[in-house]
């Protein structure tokens, strides 16, 4: 049963091409030096480098470099000035692909590599071909910190082109930002948009086999702390995790944002123990259709190589800077200190008739980032900040509520300018301090970051 719901996210292929661009008059053993040690110090911060055999001199060679690179898995291609370099064979070799380069000038007086820097990068602009400039030494930890963000970005970056949505269900309740532009999305960030209706899962839950319900209740009794609901509400819930599962696998889709209010929390179940689980097993899940919230969760787990959270903006303490996030039941199990630490009470009657499962959890103390991408008159924004989530009583949820998961992250920065710019109910969380990743991203996509 374990793998069923006890998996983990993919690993996701952080892998960069390394060109090193050089003429045949010049130092080209200064180039192949700064090549050798630049590949080598990459891999030293734990990032994926696929590299040529030796030095790219011409326009063709640098095409056809990029081209196997990318073949190879390459998410984003690095060239290296390693000296005087002719600059169209940069711009034409930038232009041809539709992939974030990185150019990367050394700072070694003998090379003139910031020379061709100057004028690649200022070509570049001029031109209006997106690309990041780099440099300094391989030997620079600045340097390798920017380039293993931008690495970073370019992997989440990557992985979502080409992509598809699901959504199930329609548009919930009046909330103007969950809802997004399809096309904006398309044209933004690649990905697709399609439509699963509630029907589907409602009729596939009713049908799901006995002995596949049990199995997963065996696994809930032996992984999980204490289980509050309801028999039959537990039940309905398991099913509903497992029509939902198998819906969104037959179709290929690892990215979702499901709509619970009110049909199917009113007349089945509430989708909470579903999405929790499949979060934890690395499908990308958001509540109330919050197509903001799918493409934010998903750029958080590829940048942390982890899961992230859908939760509300529930209370924000001025004074001690603790944002608490709250969920009206699905946070991952995985998020928890331990899974014997995860609860499952029941849904809130006012929530709606059937009622549901609920995962009843305090998110773990870590380094977190939180996150949020929302619109200002149809141009895209990120939100976005680093803190620490802390350990609290149980007894603290009674707060908020007693049968809801909730975080409590003790935020860095001006929490002033976090009230300034929420532009949501819904906020996400991954582990780890990512601020520089999604600045890179951000940076790539010309999307405003806005930080506390």
């Amino acid at each position: 049963m374990k793998e069923i719901v006890d998996g983990s996210p993919p690993a996701r292929g952080k892998k960069a091409g390394l060109i090193t661009l050089s003429l045949e008059r010049e130092r080209v053993d200064l180039a192949r030096n700064f090549a050798e040690r630049g590949a080598r110090r990459l891999r030293d911060a734990g990032i994926d480098v696929v590299t040529q055999n030796d030095l790219v001199f011409t326009t063709d060679q640098c095409m056809d470099a990029a081209k196997e690179l990318r073949s190879l898995g390459a998410r984003c291609i690095i060239i290296q000035l390693g000296t005087w370099v002719f600059t169209p064979t940069v711009v034409d070799t930038v232009g041809a692909f539709d992939i974030p380069f990185g150019i990367w000038a050394e700072d070694n007086p003998q090379s003139f590599s910031l020379t061709a820097g100057g004028i690649v990068h200022g070509s570049l602009d001029e031109i209006g071909l997106s690309h990041r400039f780099f440099y300094g030494s391989p030997e620079s930890h600045r340097v390798m910190s920017e380039i293993a963000s931008f690495v970073n970005a370019a992997s989440a970056e990557q992985a979502l082109r080409g992509r598809r949505i699901c959504m199930i269900g329609g548009r919930v309740m009046g909330m103007y930002t969950t809802m997004a532009d399809i096309i904006q999305l398309k044209q933004v960030f690649g990905v697709e948009v399609e439509h699963m209706d509630a029907v589907r899962l409602y009729l596939a839950a009713q049908n799901v086999p006995s002995d596949e319900v049990s199995k997963t209740k065996a696994w809930i009794e032996e992984n999980l702390g204490a289980i509050v609901t309801p028999d039959d509400v537990l039940e309905r819930s398991i099913r509903l995790y497992i029509a939902m599962r198998n819906a969104l696998s037959e179709e290929g889709y690892t990215i979702a944002a499901v709509k619970c209010q009110d049909e199917m929390i009113n007349s089945y179940a509430s989708s909470c123990l579903a999405v929790s689980l499949l979060n934890d097993q690395g499908v990308t899940v958001s509540c109330e259709t919050d197509l903001y919230a799918a493409l934010t969760m998903n750029i958080l787990s590829s940048l942390s190589d982890g899961i992230a959270l859908f939760g509300d903006v529930n209370h924000l303490d001025m004074e001690s800077k603790v944002l608490r996030v709250v969920n009206c039941g699905s946070m991952p199990t995985s998020m928890a200190e331990s899974r014997k630490d995860v609860e499952l009470g029941p849904q809130y009657a006012y929530m709606g008739k059937a009622g549901g499962a609920t995962t009843v959890l305090v998110v773990k103390e870590s380094p977190v980032t939180i996150a949020r991408l929302s619109r200002v008159r149809g141009r895209f924004v990120m939100l976005a900040a680093e803190g620490v989530t802390q350990r609290v009583d149980r007894g603290k949820l009674k707060e908020a509520r007693e049968y809801w998961p909730q975080a409590f992250i003790r935020l860095k920065g001006d929490v002033e300018k976090l009230v300034g710019n929420l532009r949501s109910n819904h906020m996400h969380l991954c582990f780890g301090h990512h601020l520089k990743d999604l600045q890179e991203l951000c940076r790539m996509k010309d999307i405003e970051l806005l930080t506390i």
